[in-house]
């Protein structure tokens, strides 16, 4: 078994950052190939659409403050600002506790995924705790009675050559918005932009609502590439050999 957790802990002692099982990365988006007109076209699903199947990796996004102007900080409500102190003084890293890390956390962990695509359905397969979204594109509304889950209720739309996603129905407990502790509310409202410019890249904005605990929307963006040929995602258990957290070794916040 590949252990992803202690990778990610020695990524982040490497970087003088020490997470529970979450490695301080590398901030900003990856660039796509300096010259555009040696990138391989895009693939097309049978309905003419991008196709965006396949395993895709990037970078771990660290210090979400360098994505939003003044940083978190600024916009903080202070309803906010009071779920802020309590993820970093008396909250566990849910990723320490094998929990989900939900979106937008899941798409920045650095850790790889799978995207299988037809016409009326996407889904996410992520190596993070081998755990999977499925989105549907079919034209449906959200329902009006969501339960609350890490991922939330997601449903998809093609927007020309992008595929958008709006997600609504969040837990607000046990459930971070990155690695460095930020929180979200039940009302958080996610809407995700994929594309696919050549056959390579993966293209992935994001803009987060939540008047709780944020007094505007802030947005991010990154480019995933196409993983090489005979790298797939792996198993990933986090509750097997947990020996930090069932041994009672895990701390509070974001440092151990």
């Amino acid at each position: 078994m590949r252990n992803h957790l202690l990778l990610r802990i020695l990524i982040a002692s490497t970087l003088a950052v020490a997470l529970p099982f979450v490695a301080a990365g590398q901030s900003g988006t990856a660039k796509a190939p300096a010259d555009p007109t040696r990138a391989k076209p895009t693939p097309r699903a049978p309905d003419g659409k991008p196709d965006l199947s396949g395993f895709w990796g990037g970078p771990l996004m660290h210090n979400m403050d360098k994505n939003v102007p003044g940083g978190f900080a600024a916009i903080l409500t202070p309803e906010g600002k009071a779920a802020f102190e309590y993820n970093l003084t008396k909250s566990t890293n849910p990723e320490g506790l094998c929990l989900f890390a939900g979106v937008p956390r899941a798409s920045i962990s650095g850790i790889s995924f799978e995207i299988i695509q037809n016409a009326t359905r996407v889904a996410f397969l992520y190596e993070l705790m081998t755990t999977f979204r499925t989105i549907p594109v079919d034209g449906r509304n959200h329902p009006e009675n969501i339960q609350p889950s890490f991922f939330g209720n997601g449903i998809g739309k093609w927007d020309g050559e992008t595929l958008v996603i709006d997600s609504i129905g969040f837990k607000d407990e046990q459930s971070w918005l990155d690695d460095d502790g930020h929180p979200h509310s039940d009302v958080m409202h996610v809407v995700e932009r994929w594309s696919r410019p050549d056959a390579d890249h993966l293209a992935h904005q994001v803009t987060v609502e939540d008047p709780k605990f944020y007094s505007k929307p802030f947005s991010f963006d990154r480019i995933f590439t196409h993983l090489p040929p005979g790298q797939e995602i792996m198993e990933f258990a986090c509750d097997e050999n947990n020996k930090d957290r069932d041994g009672g070794h895990l701390g509070v916040g974001i440092g151990r």
